[in-house]
């Protein structure tokens, strides 16, 4: 049984009287502006990737990916070429150059993780997996090329204590039309032969689990025992080469067994449709359904079909229901309109959700710009004013639920859950060295956590700082594409997706106003396909240039 785990926030960190985030025009000069040997490789969507899981994860892919132990950011061109930028003197060095990289022939975009200072492992997102092992500042080793699934890179981690390499990969999978998240874990035995210092990879082991729906970012401890996992949803072990996956039964599960659901459930911004198969005994009785506002029952004859509390409200004066032959169809009304539900039942894994079609085609239109690099005239433009609290109400945007999860690898379980309703959704994570950093939506702030790591059980997630009314202003940002936080906590950006950077400098305690400075990067038709905070410079990068901003001193 998984522990749950509250956020206790520091009461001391928040500040209540603060008022606005006002436009500076203070100017933040950019120190680096580095012209590229070739252009960014950046993939979009092909037709066979429609749904809204795969959607997000073009719409939203970094091209820039920061090295957590030091202050290098990486990128991949479309020549197949590796390069390592250093933002500490501004110097772009091409590491090692991938044959096996080609726009053409890639399902997803490539990507890059960092095991550790001097290990660096390369998605081609084409089933091509390089470990690169940094020998000194101008010498790199191919560890291994492994041929796995075509997928991304979520993180990679070298266990030092076991001489092992763990890498977390992802793919959007489909099963009878439904897509759902794919994680793969892979583990090597890492060896050092120290006559030679020739360095070996060997996979050793295979797990495989599966989330139902989206999955927000991933990170391995540094014992690899544990990882943290932020999704939609509960993620489930369904593979292990090495110690078999088992059911409550201690049966071991057979991926090849059919789940039939007991019902099925569809929504939109206003209702919500639930579809249940009568038994063939009961077709000429009629069905009972009552609902309140936070549940639903319905009952044929002596027989309960569905019973149990609603993850959100109803107005339940507003149920209708009709049966044909031996179909149940029951339409509930939402209490708050736009309020996209994570789940029907609390608690009840036994239903299907079928994404409404016209929904999701909407909200995928909406994200397409975001991986597109076609100029979107049609964006409402962005306010050049700072946040005033006098708008609270008209930029609050309601969010979807999350779970942050610690899980186990090797008893494949759940041990830590945070439950995070649509009030307290993940503003942006970050990987460090030894722990992850997450900005959460506290009511209308911006709360900084670090998770810590531990070998027992316990689970200690810390409140550390706190962006004010910036879960507001967050929620404004139609048109963001990325958020990142400066590693001291001093500045918060939000990076739209063609020239426009929001930063919010964190203000001093008890202060009424903080500073927010708008950067115009390149020109109206620059798409940002990258972002990445070093020290105390924010790197940004287009398909064609990489600038260096110096945002503080």
């Amino acid at each position: 049984m998984a522990i749950t785990v509250d956020l206790c926030v520091d009461k001391k960190l928040l500040n209540h009287d603060f008022e606005k985030y006002q436009f500076c025009s203070e100017k933040v000069p950019i120190k680096y502006e580095k012209k590229l040997e070739a252009e960014i490789l950046q993939l979009e969507p092909n037709a066979n990737q429609a749904s809204l899981l795969e959607a997000r994860l073009f719409a939203f892919h970094n091209n820039l990916f920061k090295n957590p132990f030091d202050s290098t950011c990486w990128f991949i061109d479309n020549n197949g070429s590796i390069w390592r930028y250093d933002a500490s003197d501004g110097s772009l060095d091409k590491i090692y150059t991938s044959k096996k990289i080609h726009s053409n022939a890639l399902v997803y975009n490539s990507s890059i993780s960092f095991a550790s200072k001097n290990i660096a492992v390369i998605n081609d997102g084409n089933g091509a997996l390089t470990f690169l092992k940094l020998e000194n500042d101008k010498s790199v080793n191919i560890l291994l090329i492994d041929e796995i699934d075509e997928t991304v890179i979520l993180d990679a981690r070298l266990i030092e204590l076991t001489s092992k390499i763990i890498v977390a990969l992802y793919k959007v999978e489909k099963n009878q039309g439904k897509t759902f998240s794919r994680l793969i874990f892979l583990f090597y035995n890492y060896k050092t032969n120290f006559e030679d210092k020739s360095i070996t990879l060997k996979l050793v082991q295979k797990q495989t689990a599966k989330v139902s729906k989206v999955v927000e970012n991933l990170y391995i401890e540094k014992t690899g025992t544990f990882f943290y996992i932020t999704s939609q949803n509960e993620i489930k072990f369904d593979f292990d080469s090495v110690n078999p996956i088992k059911n409550n039964d201690n049966t071991t599960i057979d991926n090849r067994e059919i789940k039939i659901p007991r019902y099925c459930w569809s929504q939109d911004k206003d209702s919500i449709t639930v579809y249940i198969k009568i038994p063939k005994k009961y077709d000429n009785v009629k069905a009972k359904v009552e609902t309140t506002h936070t549940s639903i029952s319905i009952l044929v004859g002596d027989l309960t079909l569905l019973d149990g509390q609603t993850t959100h409200r109803l107005e339940s004066d507003l149920t209708i229901w009709k049966q044909n032959d031996d179909t149940l169809e029951v339409e509930l009304s939402k209490y708050e309109s736009g309020l996209m539900w994570n789940e029907l039942i609390v608690g009840n894994d036994e239903g299907e959700y079928l994404p409404n079609q016209e929904l999701a085609a909407e909200i995928h239109a909406r994200l397409s710009h975001l991986c597109s690099d076609q100029l979107v005239t049609n964006i409402q433009g962005q306010p050049t004013i700072g946040f005033n609290s006098e708008q609270l109400e008209d930029c609050d945007v309601s969010g979807v639920q999350n779970l942050l999860q610690r899980c186990n690898f090797n008893t494949h379980s759940i041990t830590h859950i945070i439950m995070l309703d649509v009030g307290n959704h993940i503003i942006y994570s970050e990987k460090q060295v030894s722990t992850q950093a997450v900005c959460i939506r506290y009511n209308h702030d911006g709360c900084l956590w670090i998770i810590e790591e531990s070998k027992d059980g316990d689970w200690d997630v810390k409140h550390v700082n706190t962006f004010p009314a910036f879960g507001y202003v967050e929620a404004s940002k139609t048109n963001k594409k990325f958020c990142i936080s400066s590693p001291d906590g001093s500045f918060i950006a939000i990076i739209e997706h063609t020239r426009n950077v929001f930063l919010y400098e964190r203000p001093e305690r008890g202060a009424k106003i903080a500073k927010q400075i708008i950067v115009e990067i390149g020109n109206d038709e620059s798409s940002i396909i990258g972002a990445a905070f070093v020290d105390k410079c924010l790197i940004i990068l287009t398909k064609n240039t990489l600038y260096q901003l110096q945002v503080y001193s």
